[in-house]
């Protein structure tokens, strides 16, 4: 009986020792970055596009901003690995009354089933071609959108239908309520707001997100 209590005993103690070795793993895996360096938080949560199994990442971005072009192709790099639990929303953000045009273009792509196409061109345009009149002028808007196969017709409806002025409204209160101050931004589950410039670098950037998408999966 003595051995056999014993040997429950010394079962017990190695369960309880592996248990503490994974929370305290766990622990540690979750103290690689800290609130208010790497990330902030924001002080009142965003309604999220709910993903089952998945955390929302949000990136704010510009059409005119030179970093949101070259972090383009680092975004849908990391997608391309199929980062774990993640369900990634793209996000117009509307700083000021300028910004509003380029949310118009994405949303109006959007609704006509062209935002594939229209999203790397506008970058493209303005950043390559330096055509800023892409996000200005609604004339050469409409051209762009004829260059890729929607007619004046198409597009004039959707550019100024309900669904997309909506949508644009939407963005700016969006954007105001997040708290962002400049793009890129992130926004982990409508909570946590990290950039490169906070994070140290795009590279870190990456991880961050990863990190804080382990965080609120770990919460579930």
């Amino acid at each position: 009986m003595l051995k056999k209590i014993m040997s429950f005993a010394t079962s017990l103690a190695l369960f309880f020792g592996a248990s503490l070795i994974i929370s305290t793993v766990q622990a540690q895996e979750f103290s690689d970055y800290m609130e208010g360096v790497e990330y902030t938080r924001i002080s009142q949560p965003l309604r999220t596009v709910e993903k089952a199994g998945a955390i929302e990442v949000r990136e704010y971005f510009w059409y005119g901003c030179p970093h949101c072009y070259r972090l383009e192709p680092l975004i849908q790099n990391w997608l391309s690995t199929n980062p774990k639990n993640v369900n990634f929303q793209m996000q117009p953000a509307i700083l000021g009354e300028s910004w509003a045009p380029g949310a118009k273009v994405f949303y109006t792509a959007a609704q006509l089933g062209v935002l594939d196409n229209i999203h790397p061109a506008l970058f493209e345009g303005i950043h390559v071609n330096g055509n800023k009149n892409l996000i200005k002028n609604e004339m050469a808007i409409e051209q762009l959108f004829e260059g890729n196969g929607v007619s004046v017709q198409e597009f004039r409806k959707a550019w100024k239908s309900f669904g997309v002025n909506s949508k644009v409204k939407q963005a700016a209160r969006m954007t105001r309520r997040s708290g962002i101050k400049g793009v890129p931004a992130i926004v982990v589950n409508g909570k946590y707001i990290t950039d490169a410039g906070i994070a140290g670098s795009y590279q870190e950037m990456f991880k961050v997100i990863e990190y804080l998408v382990a965080k609120e999966m770990a919460a579930f």
